[in-house]
C-alpha cells in the first residue's frame, strides 16, 4: 500500500501549523493583588491612601503594571475623579483617592500587567 504525496504534504502542513500555534500561544499566569487602606476609617476631609502589593504565584513582585482605581458611593450615583497612582517599587503601588463625601464607598482596584491575567479587588469602606 502506497501513501500518496498529497497526504504527506497534508501531514507536514498540519504538524507545522500545530508547532507554530504552540509557539505563538501565550498563557497568562495569575497575579496576586493585596490591597489595604492606610488609615481607618477614611475621612471626607482628606485623601484616602491605599497600598497595593502585586506578585506572581511564586511571590515575586510584578513591576510596570497598569493600576486603575475606581471609587463610587454604594448608596447613590456618585463617583470621584480625584485619583493618583504611583509605583513605589518591588511590586508596591500607592493609590490616593479623594473620597469627598461621608458614607459608604466601594473602591475597585484593577491591575493589568503583561503576561499576567488581570487582577481586581473591591474594598468597601465607610467614610466619616
Amino acid at each position: 500500500m502506497r501513501i500518496r504525496p498529497f497526504f504527506w504534504c497534508l501531514l507536514a502542513t498540519v504538524c507545522i501549523s500545530v508547532l507554530l500555534f504552540a509557539a505563538n500561544a501565550q498563557i497568562n499566569a495569575p497575579a496576586l493583588l493585596q490591597v489595604y487602606v492606610d488609615q481607618q476609617p477614611p475621612t471626607a476631609t482628606g485623601i484616602t491612601t491605599l497600598h497595593l502589593h502585586l506578585t506572581d504565584a511564586q511571590g515575586l513582585p510584578i513591576e510596570e503594571a497598569q493600576v486603575l482605581p475606581d471609587a463610587y458611593m454604594t448608596n447613590m450615583n456618585m463617583t470621584t475623579n480625584d485619583k493618583y497612582v504611583r509605583a513605589v517599587g518591588q511590586g508596591n503601588y500607592k493609590v490616593q483617592i479623594h473620597l469627598y463625601m461621608a458614607g459608604p464607598w466601594a473602591i475597585t482596584i484593577r491591575a493589568d500587567a503583561a503576561g499576567f491575567l488581570p487582577s481586581q479587588k473591591t474594598l468597601f469602606v465607610q467614610v466619616v
